[in-house]
């Protein structure tokens, strides 16, 4: 895994001294190796810049930028190409290439010059490219299609394109103003991520997933080259295979992704949560495997939030060599790296434990599997049950749902325990009468259009409903069944801009590469392919996934609830991070911030110490922005 930086354009607008600044600024993506090219021209000024962390052909050969034989084309790429093999044994059988390395690097540029910027629809895996055509004069700015490996990009006054593996690389040309986007802050308040293509940065975007960009002579042009295919809009619509048989399908697949995913020069194991997703990866490579499986989990001391025994037992039932680590509430330890590495705010909790996995990973691996993706493709979240329980719900009389039932919602004594019945039954409430792509929004959201309007300093009437993403995801297809929308919208939204970033940052913080099986776009394509009641029947989330596993997994953990990887924050805020909370949130420093009205935010902070409300959501994403505006921004207004 890597970290790509460079820019194109009439005029460099940084010196080579300037590039190498902003490539060593991710030094953490590729401890490896560092490698750099620029070339400019009466017309054109092209750089590029790379760090890299060795996976396959370990050796100084594979170093990048890289070159084919005639130096017309130059690339550099962060990720894994699972199918680079085959993919070269088709390119030297047609007799025109010839190979220097082992890498797969080297094929896409082979392959690049059969196919030009369509090389990435053949690609199979995790990846963003930026390759440089000095034949064509044109750049070519691509992303997988899932979003597993970020891409930034910008352009400056004088309309270079600038771009990079993080934003941080971008603001170190100094070409760039830091300006914040308050359509992405609103954003932000609502979900606790910045959805994309919007970053925090008014003048920075990220590449969309599933697309690719290229740069001519100063004109650009980008289009999608994936998307999912879901069952109802298949027409003609085939036949779909018997339950038993997709069954069968989805295990073979998923064996072949996981193996396909253990090609590696390096030491490589799984990260294990004891759940379904991360189980069933260990059991596939356990399988595949010549020795016993590194396994990694994380556990808490709070009840209700340790799930290390059951991860243990999964271990010991496939044989792997099991590491566990403790997450305590060491702010100390984890805030300042956390609001590093990220570049912008990011308050999914879940990524304090993933942090703390990495590190406990990369003592003894270089590359970890992981479960993520299956939620997404087998319906699993909580959400998915919501949106099959607001369809029952709508059938009610409107008095007990719109005047009866939040009332009696109100009156629920405030818990802070995990993802607790008062807070779901609120979130359910507030969001169930309204049009799917409302309620699946609701069910997510943290902070209502009116609460964050209510919180800002000074309110802003052209700031667009956060809502509009989900409607636009709703409305991309013509679902005939509305489930294939919800799970839509989260691999549009949810997928690439929070999980998948959580994973990517918190993995590469620590020079750890992770890959994702359930995310190979094969087994995406056959999960999308099925009937939604393959994946929720009633109420029983990832129905088809229990199925092909069943006998093959212990019992207890095809059967159990979906846990989530969550942290005890609501606890933690009234605990050993309190005093953090309050110096961070001083009526003294969120008036400087000059975004949120002092007396809100002192509000939220002392309804939640008394317990009134669980706020422990909202008051961690004002935690992490005020932090990432002062590591950042140096704490500056808008």
């Amino acid at each position: 895994m890597c970290g790509l930086v460079g820019y194109v354009g009439a005029a460099p607008p940084v010196d080579r001294a300037g590039l190498e600044r902003m490539r060593d600024t991710m030094s953490h993506r590729g401890p490896d190796g560092a490698g750099l090219y620029t070339h400019a021209d009466d017309t054109t000024a092209v750089g590029l810049g790379h760090r890299r962390l060795s996976i396959i052909d370990t050796r100084a050969v594979g170093a990048q930028p890289m070159h084919n034989e005639d130096g017309s084309l130059t690339l550099v790429f962060n990720g894994e190409i699972y199918n680079f093999a085959a993919l070269r044994r088709a390119l030297e059988a047609s007799g025109r290439h010839t190979f220097r390395t082992r890498t797969d690097t080297e094929v896409i540029l082979h392959l690049y010059e059969e196919c030009g910027p369509d090389v990435v629809e053949r690609l199979e895996g995790m990846f963003a490219i930026a390759l440089w055509d000095a034949r064509e004069r044109q750049l070519l700015l691509a992303r997988d299609r899932m979003g597993k490996k970020p891409l930034h990009y910008a352009f400056d006054g004088r309309n270079n394109l600038i771009f990079a593996s993080e934003i941080k690389a971008i603001l170190a040309s100094g070409c760039i103003e830091d300006g914040i986007d308050l359509q992405a802050h609103h954003d932000y308040l609502s979900l606790n991520y910045v959805p994309g293509p919007r970053t925090m940065f008014r003048s920075i975007s990220k590449l969309p997933a599933a697309h690719a960009l290229v740069w001519r002579a100063g004109r650009t042009r980008m289009w999608r080259y994936w998307d999912q295919r879901f069952y109802s809009t298949v027409t003609p619509r085939p036949s779909p295979p018997s339950e038993g048989t997709a069954a069968r399908e989805t295990l073979s697949l998923l064996k072949t992704c996981v193996r396909d995913r253990m090609v590696a020069d390096v030491p490589l194991g799984t990260f294990l949560s004891g759940g379904i997703d991360s189980s069933a990866v260990l059991m596939c490579m356990a399988e595949a495997a010549a020795r016993p499986v590194e396994a990694f989990t994380i556990r808490f001391e709070e009840a209700g939030y340790d799930e290390s025994a059951q991860a243990a037992r999964v271990a010991a039932r496939f044989g792997a060599h099991h590491h566990v680590e403790t997450v305590r509430p060491e702010a100390g330890t984890f805030l300042a790296p956390l609001v590093s590495v990220l570049d912008e705010p990011y308050a999914d909790s879940s990524a304090i434990p993933l942090w703390y996995l990495a590190r406990l990973a990369r003592r003894h691996v270089t590359v970890a599997l992981g479960g993520d993706g299956g939620d997404e493709l087998y319906a699993g979240y909580r959400t998915h049950k919501a949106f099959r329980v607001a369809q029952l719900w709508q059938r009610l009389p409107a008095v007990l749902r719109e005047r009866l039932a939040p009332a009696l919602v109100e009156r629920l004594p405030v818990s802070h325990a995990k993802v607790s019945f008062d807070l779901k039954a609120r979130q359910f409430v507030a969001a169930a009468n309204g049009s799917p792509a409302e309620a699946h929004y609701g069910y997510k959201a943290f902070l209502s259009e009116a609460a964050r309007h209510a919180l800002l300093r000074r309110d802003d009437a052209t700031l667009a409903p956060t809502v509009r993403l989900f409607t636009e995801a709703f409305a991309a297809h013509p679902f005939e069944d509305a489930l294939e929308a919800v799970l839509y919208s989260d691999f549009q939204i949810y997928l690439p801009d929070d999980i998948l970033v959580k994973v990517d940052r918190m993995t590469m913080a620590h020079s750890l590469e992770a890959r994702s099986p359930f995310l190979d776009h094969r087994l995406v394509e056959h999960a999308a392919a099925l009937p939604s009641r393959y994946k929720l029947l009633g109420l029983r989330t990832k129905h088809l996934l229990r199925r092909a596993l069943w006998g093959k997994l212990p019992f207890e953990v095809l059967e159990r609830k979906k846990a989530g990887f969550n942290v005890p924050m609501a606890a933690w805020l009234l605990g050993d991070m309190r005093s953090i909370l309050r110096d961070t949130l001083s009526r003294s420093r969120v008036q400087e911030m000059g975004l949120w009205s002092p007396d809100a935010v002192e509000a939220l902070m002392t309804a939640h110490e008394r317990r009134e409300r669980d706020n422990s959501r909202t008051l961690w994403a004002l935690l992490c922005f005020a932090a990432w505006n002062d590591h950042h921004r140096r704490g500056r207004a808008p």
